[in-house]
């Protein structure tokens, strides 16, 4: 009995799912790419909330619900010098960027974009 207790709680470990997330360091826009129709990747000083292999950049797929004042209000904080802070949920590939194996952190619909000074 105490063999099957110990493998359901290995079997168990490895069902578990990992959440890596968080909010990204505040930091000024220096660059936006418009990504053949499919998001915008944003590069800055913002860190790896989501823990991808690359850091200090994030996407937002065009398929976010609030695509259009998202990228409204980051053209913005670019314009004006102002700081992005978002709440990443997690690693997705870009494939325009790389191969599936690198990941970025994304802007889920679930996120928030943050505005400041």
């Amino acid at each position: 009995m105490k063999l099957n207790s110990a493998l359901a709680f290995v079997i168990g470990l490895g069902s578990v799912n990992a959440y890596a997330g968080g909010w990204s360091t505040a930091a000024v826009p220096s660059r936006i790419d418009i990504e053949r129709g499919n998001g915008v990747m944003v590069y800055g000083e913002f860190g790896n909330a989501g823990a991808c292999t690359i850091l200090n950049r994030f996407y937002l797929k065009k398929d976010h619900p609030q695509y259009d004042q998202a990228y409204a209000a980051i053209l913005a904080a670019f314009a004006g010098g102002k700081k992005v802070q978002v709440y990443i949920h997690g690693c997705e590939a870009v494939t325009w960027y790389a191969n599936t194996a690198t990941t970025f952190n994304i802007v889920t619909t679930s996120g928030a974009i943050n505005i400041m000074n």
